[in-house]
């Protein structure tokens, strides 16, 4: 058995679908399924590669986002003092 083989590959329509020309080659791996596997795992890496970079960005934009709401936090706390000075 193979490492390979506890991973699950989309589908080959969808591989043959939505892969590009270059990994998929449908003129090699249609008739050499060994050549088919190595073109299936070579997109699920791309695949791979994408969504880790995509998280990445969204760990950031989310890390950005929790900064500015503190931020604002911070300010909201601090005007009830400046109001009640304000009023007095």
């Amino acid at each position: 058995r193979s490492k390979h083989e506890e991973i699950e590959l989309v589908s080959l329509e969808e591989f043959y679908k939505e892969a590009p020309a270059e990994i998929s080659r449908p003129a090699i791996t249609l008739s050499e399924p060994h050549q088919q596997t190595l073109a299936r795992l070579d997109w699920e890496l791309e695949q791979r590669k994408r969504l880790a970079e995509k998280y990445k960005e969204c760990l950031t934009s989310k890390e950005k986002i929790l900064k500015e709401i503190e931020v604002k936090k911070e300010y909201l706390s601090s005007l009830q003092p400046r109001l009640n000075s304000i009023m007095q």
